[in-house]
């Protein structure tokens, strides 16, 4: 499809037509005449995934999604939300992963009813995420198993791409999370992740508690979006660590110093790290802005289709409804009335009559909906009720299982226990670590207070990473505790 230029709509007071290089001014006069289209803030977007069979139609797939955007994501069956759903093909799968997105519709009612108004439509609303797909589509980058990390004011989020292909985010800490966290501003806080980052070096010692603070904030970053790729690992087929080939931080095109190397303690050493820098032209605070304008860019040109949920569509022509059909015909009439005066009175008569029809038509229709509009309603809250009596039937059968489970799986649970903490003796032997305390929650999990000298506090990341090597579906710090000399570490281990 030809399309040089669309308009995107960075906020209700800010709208610019981009040409996949540069932003500029779009004329109040030639608006309406273009495509328009707007990226959603993730924090706004309620997302939720699940696998389906392949064979299954689309039109089945949309009404799963919404199912269970209601059922399992916890969507409040009194609000009224626009729901979309993508399809992400799993290779060498019978199913296919289905991730779905909801947002609430008065949320685009108070954000963007403005400009639809004064626009008269947006052809397109999409999550922000799902933007770094157009940097391969664009051939802005080579087709690789990708990382993007995205810090922002108000929001921030890792992307994981497979062979140039959206898979899977995850929200993580904004700006303004971190700031209240180091007792800082926002402003403050982005000055100093730009400009001295997590590197020890570049701090004073008068600073190490503001360090140390900043610190631990990354690295709980860096651990959390290590599990997410582990878990998207064994769904999406990325085959050993050494798979994430590059890991790109996207703050508008600045560096966080010593931030990428972070992820080296979690076995991403051989993964290259840079910064995303492809607009160059486009001044900073607005990059961002413009990978999402270049997503949306692609779909106007029909180079991919994406998930659409706006409320804003544009109206069809005047001639292809049936107000613009029916003024046709009686437009039709008053011509044939000056020539065929009886004829003319006859069809003048029909048209009435159909006109009468269609409007008696409109009003039961409009009395049907509104009692399935009731009925809906009505069976959503039995539904809920169902649902609550069920999750307590199935907490009582589960109750009886679990006696059943605990005299079979006797033995089995002692071995699991054994073999849990033969692991962890041999990776804290191997990194020489020492517990000061180990607490089992239940037999596939277990807390382990860790205490080294802070000038070895690295080798704790090490012995988490040899956890999740063997196998381990969950290794993660819950709270850290120091000294001038120690530094202890709770760590948490699920199988």
């Amino acid at each position: 499809m030809d399309v040089n230029e669309i308009l995107f709509i960075i906020d209700k007071d800010e709208q610019l037509l981009f040409d996949g290089t540069y932003f500029k001014e779009a004329s109040a006069d030639k608006i309406k005449g273009y495509f328009g289209a707007s990226a959603l803030n993730s924090s706004l977007v309620r997302t939720h995934g699940f696998k389906l069979p392949k064979t299954i139609s689309q039109e089945k797939i949309e009404v799963q999604a919404e199912i269970k955007m209601f059922d399992e994501a916890g969507l409040d069956s009194d609000t009224d939300f626009e729901i979309v759903s993508s399809v992400i093909e799993i290779d060498g799968s019978d199913d296919n992963y289905i991730e779905t997105y909801a947002i609430e519709n008065s949320i685009l009612e108070n954000n963007l009813s403005s400009v639809a108004k004064k626009n008269s439509r947006i052809d397109l609303i999409f999550p922000s995420f799902l933007s770094y797909s157009a940097l391969y589509e664009f051939d802005l980058l080579d087709k690789k198993h990708d990382l993007f990390i995205h810090f922002d004011d108000d929001e921030a989020y890792a992307v994981m791409c497979k062979n140039g292909r959206y898979i899977a985010s995850r929200n993580i800490s904004s700006l303004n999370y971190i700031a209240k966290k180091i007792e800082l501003d926002v402003d403050e806080t982005r000055e100093l992740l730009i400009a001295r980052g997590v590197k020890s070096e570049l701090y004073t010692s008068d600073e190490f508690m503001l360090m140390d603070k900043l610190q631990d904030e990354m690295r709980k970053v860096v651990e959390r979006v290590s599990h997410t790729i582990s878990h998207k690992r064994s769904l999406f087929g990325l085959e050993g660590i050494s798979e994430v080939n590059r890991i790109f931080i996207d703050f508008e095109g600045a560096d966080i110093p010593g931030f990428l190397d972070l992820f080296s303690d979690y076995g991403y050493g051989e993964s290259t790290k840079e910064k995303l820098e492809v607009f160059k032209d486009i001044e900073v605070g607005k990059k961002h802005f413009a990978l999402s304008a270049l997503y949306a860019l692609g779909v106007a040109q029909e180079k991919y289709t994406a998930p659409n949920l706006t409320i804003y569509e544009k109206k069809p022509p005047f001639i292809t409804t049936h107000t613009g059909h029916f003024s046709i015909l009686l437009l039709s009439s008053v011509i044939l009335a000056s020539i065929y005066p009886i004829y003319a009175t006859l069809t003048l008569d029909k048209l009435n009559l159909r006109e009468a029809k269609l409007q008696s038509d409109l009003a039961r229709v409009q009395k049907t909906t509104k009692r399935l509009q009731v009925k809906l309603k009505s069976a959503r809250k039995e539904r809920d009720k169902l649902s609550k009596n069920k999750k307590e039937a199935i907490s009582r059968i589960n109750s009886y299982g679990y006696m059943l489970d605990t005299l079979e799986k006797f033995d089995s649970d002692i071995m699991v226990r054994q073999k849990m903490m033969k692991d962890v003796n041999i990776a804290m032997k191997k990194y020489k670590l020492s517990s000061k305390q180990l607490n089992w929650d239940t037999n596939n999990s277990m807390n382990v207070q860790i205490i080294t000298k802070d000038a070895a506090r690295d080798r704790i990341a090490e012995f988490m990473k040899e956890l999740l090597i063997e196998g381990y579906a969950h290794v993660q710090t819950n709270k850290v505790e120091k000294n001038k000399t120690y530094y202890e570490s709770f760590v948490e281990i699920h199988r």
